[in-house]
């Protein structure tokens, strides 16, 4: 079941109720991750299923499925979101609210996201000024809005074959060094779209709204 549909999570990050509004199908299949349930519900969403050690939830409801966690665990409450999605047979997700708390838990969130892409798994971070993507061995295309900027990272290694088209500062068949991150950063699209493909390797793209 559920391939279909996109799998919407929600953490207790940075996250506006206009964003979820905007972005949240009423077809999305939406799990809330411990206080992500104060935001959903405080935005108006109700979950399907709501998974964590509730440490940081307000207060815990009676009335909507849900999975507890242990306190003590290898896993974030965000990573187990994420695997009970996969579980259930989806390989399209969203994450908000996986950004601006705690930094380590916002640099698991961008690693877990990069790690979806290796296996074939669509997931976006989407806070209140950016959205963030990955792609591994593929490309994407990304429509152009005003005061936008665009940055692109090599994750975990070297990645080849790295073009931009449609972008002020192109790239044609480059090699990305993860530790050379400064290169990718702050461009900005000058077409409808810009183009980014990558053919051996993976991409942190990350799109800003100024």
């Amino acid at each position: 079941m559920g391939t279909e549909r996109r799998c919407v999570i929600i953490g207790g990050g940075d996250c506006s109720a206009e964003i979820l509004k905007k972005n949240i199908s009423a077809d999305d299949f939406i799990i809330c991750a411990d206080s992500g349930f104060d935001i959903a519900t405080e935005s108006g969403f109700a979950p399907d299923l709501l998974i964590g050690d509730f440490d940081s939830i307000k207060a815990i409801p009676d009335n909507v499925n849900k999975i507890t966690l242990p306190v003590e665990k290898d896993v974030t409450d965000t990573v187990a979101a994420f695997n009970e999605g996969v579980e259930r047979g989806f390989n399209s997700f969203i994450l908000f609210g996986g950004t601006g708390g705690r930094f380590e838990h916002t640099f698991a969130n961008i690693s877990l996201m990069a790690n979806a892409s290796k296996s074939g798994i669509t997931f976006e971070i989407i806070d209140n000024k950016h959205i963030f993507r990955s792609i591994t061995n593929s490309s994407i295309k990304i429509k152009h809005k005003e005061n936008q900027q665009v940055s692109v990272f090599a994750f975990g290694d070297r990645a080849f074959g790295v073009t931009l088209k449609g972008f002020h500062y192109p790239l044609w068949d480059y090699t990305l060094d993860p530790f050379n991150g400064a290169l990718g950063t702050s461009n900005h699209i000058v077409e409808d779209y810009g183009e980014i493909s990558v053919s051996n390797g993976t991409l942190i793209i990350i799109e800003t709204q100024m």
